[in-house]
């Protein structure tokens, strides 16, 4: 790769920084604003398609699955094409998506929208970590981070709260919000590229796999992947099937308030957890989030029924103790995966989030027999299990990570 004009890409990239910044913080707090907002659409769209609500919960899948597929490649194809061509081809897709997401009139074809939105998000996510990691010294990286994971998570928190006040004009609406969004953000983004691009003779199909082949070879990197993986599996997952015990049950719009204060305290504890890593290390932010999980875990295993409106308020604690352990624990994951190479930063970050996100894809389908035959109670406890191999996985990953660095 041509370093000087590598150079001069991210130099042209630092005159627009604040610019720049401020679009990677609105897309990172799009993408989990689309994903979160079924959470409390589930009783609305089984009535708008004639579906039971079930049938509905397969739209996360629908979108996660290709949303995470696509990120093992698009941020390694970021590192060689450039950062802005290959946001700006993935939020036009994730466009056309949503458009046909709001014009939907069955579930088939509310499917096809996800498929389409997943696949152009995928192609966004883990470029927007690099991104911003290409303006940012590195002594400043982990409070980038957490100010992602901070981003991420508000979204987690607005996106049932926003649809729970939106379905009372419409739930179509939420759909061309999000097309005006990405609309305003492309033209932005087309406006900004004006930079040179990383292109080279070199830049071609085998540097792709070079850089995707070399990240995999390392042990380090692996545990970074599967650590993403587990925490889906663990705080995502007590958000989705919490909301899914809400349905029918609960009020949308106070559902969507309860399942928004996880997303809030994320969001407040990702940008005090990038400054905590400065000051103290990566450390105490994987406790934060393993002591956070855990005490959430309790409170809801504690609470007879979480759907007793006498007990919500208990409810609320134990998810809003559950959205801490989120703030603390990606905000961690995508500090390493910025800081274990610097020139594979965006295959690095397309492996982290395409771990997460197959763990979100997933959750629906693990839990699903799980929910249906016991009940909410041992989900939970299911996660209690997942989180003692989380603890371990995290373990070896710092271990391994201080080798690294040094």
């Amino acid at each position: 790769m041509n370093q000087e004009i590598k150079e001069k890409e991210i130099s042209g990239m630092k005159n627009g920084s604040i610019l720049i910044e401020s679009i990677v913080y609105i897309l990172f707090f799009l993408g989990p604003l689309t994903g979160n907002v079924i959470l409390v659409l589930f009783g609305i769209l089984s009535g708008e398609f004639d579906v039971s609500a079930s049938l509905i919960s397969i739209a996360i899948p629908s979108f996660m699955f290709p949303f995470a597929i696509i990120q093992l490649f698009s941020g390694a194809i970021s590192d060689i094409k450039g950062r802005f061509p290959v946001i700006i081809f993935g939020l036009s897709l994730f466009g056309v998506g949503m458009l046909v997401a709001a014009t939907s009139f069955s579930l088939i074809m509310f499917l096809i929208a996800n498929i389409l939105g997943g696949i152009g998000f995928g192609f966004v996510n883990p470029v927007l970590i690099a991104l911003i990691t290409d303006i940012t010294p590195r002594p400043n990286i982990p409070k980038k981070m957490g100010y992602l994971g901070s981003a991420a998570n508000l979204g987690v928190a607005i996106g049932p709260i926003l649809a729970g006040f939106i379905v009372i004009i419409g739930w179509r609406f939420l759909y061309l919000l999000f097309i005006l969004i990405t609309g305003i953000c492309i033209l932005i983004l087309i406006n900004l590229n004006r930079a040179p691009q990383r292109t080279s003779k070199d830049s071609g199909f085998r540097l792709f796999l070079s850089h995707l082949f070399q990240e995999f070879r390392r042990s380090v990197v692996i545990l970074m992947i599967i650590s993403a993986f587990l925490s889906s599996q663990t705080y995502l997952a007590i958000i989705v099937w919490t909301s899914r015990a809400f349905t029918h049950i609960i009020d949308e719009t106070l559902a969507g308030i309860i399942i928004g204060s996880a997303g809030i305290m994320g969001a407040i504890t990702g940008i005090l957890i990038g400054y905590l890593i400065i000051k103290k290390g990566v450390r105490i932010a994987i406790l934060i989030g393993i002591i956070s999980l855990y005490i959430g875990l309790m409170i809801l295993l504690l609470i007879s029924d979480i759907t007793n409106n006498n007990l919500l308020l208990f409810t609320t604690l134990g998810l809003m103790f559950i959205g801490v352990a989120g703030g603390s624990l990606i905000p961690s994951i995508m500090y390493y995966s910025q800081t274990l190479s610097k020139e594979r930063r965006g295959a690095l970050a397309g492996l982290a989030t395409a771990g997460q996100f197959i763990g979100i894809a997933l959750v629906p389908i693990i839990y699903d027999s799980t929910f249906h035959d016991k009940g909410i109670k041992m989900v939970y406890f299911t996660v209690f299990i997942i989180s003692i191999f989380l603890i371990i996985v995290f373990s070896l990953l710092y271990t391994l990570g201080k080798r690294t660095f040094k």
